[in-house]
C-alpha cells in the first residue's frame, strides 16, 4: 500500500507559487477525456490528494532556478504518475476505498482501472514532450522511465513477500524500492535539469529512500485504526512483522503497548537518519527535508 493519509506539509513558499498552474494542468489532463475513460478518470479525481510530489518538484525547481515551464510540467507529470500508481496499487492490494471514495477498480472493474492508470502514465510523458527546453524533455523522459521501472520492481517485491517469513530488513528493502522512487522522482528531475553533482544525486536518493520508508512505516502504524487494517487482512505491514508471534488465526489481534512502543522507536530511528543525511544535498534545498521530517514527527 502506498502511504498518503496525512495533512498538508509545511513547505517553503516556492512550493505554493505555481501550484495553481500544476492543478490546472493536471485537471485538464483528467477532464479532457470523454466517454467511459472520462467518467473513470473523473471518479478517481474526486479523491484529491495533498499534491506532495508537485510541491516537492516546485520547491526544488524554483530553489535550483529551473525554468518555470519545465518545473510546472514536470510537477504535473509526477502527479499523473502518482495517480496512476494509486489506481494500479488498489488492484494489487484489493483496496475498496481511496481517500474515502470507492476505488476506481471496485466501482468500475479491473479493466477500467488498468486502462485509466495506463492513460495517466502516457499523459505524463506527453506533458514532458511539451516542455519548451528540448534537452529537458530528453533528461526528464529518461528520469521518469527509470523511476517507473523501479516502482514496478518494488510492487513486485511487495506482491511476492510472505508475511510468515519476511524480516524487518526485507520489509525495509521492499519499502525503499516501492515508496522511495516515487517520492524521489520530483526532486530528481530538477536535480538532473540542473546537472547537480553525482555525489549530491546519490545523497538525494539516500534521503528520499529513508523518508519514503518513514512514510510507509507511519502509514502502517496509523493503518491499525481503520476498519480493514493491514493487521486484520495480514497485508505487508512492519507491525505485522514485529507482532508476528501474537497473530491469531481467528483474526483477533492484540497489540501490546510494548509492540507499539517498539514500532514508534523504529520510526524515530529512521527520522534520525534523515537528520544525519541532509547535509549530502545542496544547502539551498535542505529546508525541504527539514519540513518533511518535522511534519512526520508531528504524525506520531
Amino acid at each position: 500500500m502506498f502511504f498518503g493519509n496525512f495533512n498538508e506539509f509545511f513547505m517553503p513558499p516556492e512550493a505554493e507559487e505555481h501550484l495553481g498552474d500544476v492543478k490546472n494542468t493536471f485537471n485538464k489532463s483528467i477532464t479532457s477525456e470523454k466517454g467511459y475513460l472520462g467518467l473513470w478518470l473523473s471518479h478517481h479525481a474526486k479523491s484529491e490528494g495533498k499534491w506532495i510530489r508537485a510541491k516537492l518538484a516546485l520547491a526544488s525547481g524554483e530553489l535550483l532556478q529551473v525554468p518555470t515551464d519545465t518545473t510546472v510540467k514536470w510537477a504535473s507529470s509526477c502527479e499523473l504518475i502518482h495517480a496512476a500508481s494509486l489506481i494500479h496499487d488498489d488492484i494489487c492490494d484489493d483496496d475498496e476505498k481511496r481517500r474515502g471514495e470507492l476505488s476506481l477498480y471496485k466501482k468500475f472493474g479491473t479493466s477500467a482501472a488498468l486502462c485509466s492508470g495506463d492513460f495517466l502514465i502516457i499523459e505524463a510523458y506527453r506533458l514532458i514532450s511539451d516542455i519548451e527546453v528540448g534537452w529537458h524533455q530528453t533528461i526528464l523522459t529518461k528520469t521518469l522511465s527509470e523511476s517507473v521501472q523501479e516502482i514496478i520492481r518494488g510492487q513486485i517485491g511487495d506482491t511476492e513477500a510472505s508475511l510468515e517469513e519476511i524480516t524487518i530488513e526485507e520489509y525495509e528493502r521492499i519499502a525503499y524500492e516501492k515508496t522511495g522512487p516515487l517520492l524521489c522522482l520530483p526532486m530528481m528531475g530538477m536535480f538532473n535539469c540542473r546537472e547537480i553533482s553525482d555525489d549530491q544525486v546519490s545523497g538525494l536518493k539516500k534521503l528520499m529512500s529513508v523518508i519514503g520508508l518513514s512514510y510507509q512505516m507511519i502509514n502502517d502504524y496509523h493503518n491499525m485504526s481503520t476498519d480493514k487494517t493491514d493487521l486484520a487482512r495480514k497485508h505487508l505491514n512492519f507491525i505485522n512483522i514485529i507482532n508476528r508471534n501474537n497473530l491469531q488465526n481467528s483474526g483477533s489481534y492484540e497489540l501490546s503497548k510494548k509492540i507499539l512502543s517498539k514500532a514508534k522507536f523504529l520510526i524515530y530511528k529512521k527520522l534520525q537518519e534523515v537528520d544525519e543525511l541532509v547535509h549530502q544535498v545542496p544547502v539551498i534545498i535542505q529546508p525541504i527535508f527539514k519540513s518533511l521530517t518535522e511534519d512526520l514527527r508531528r504524525k506520531l
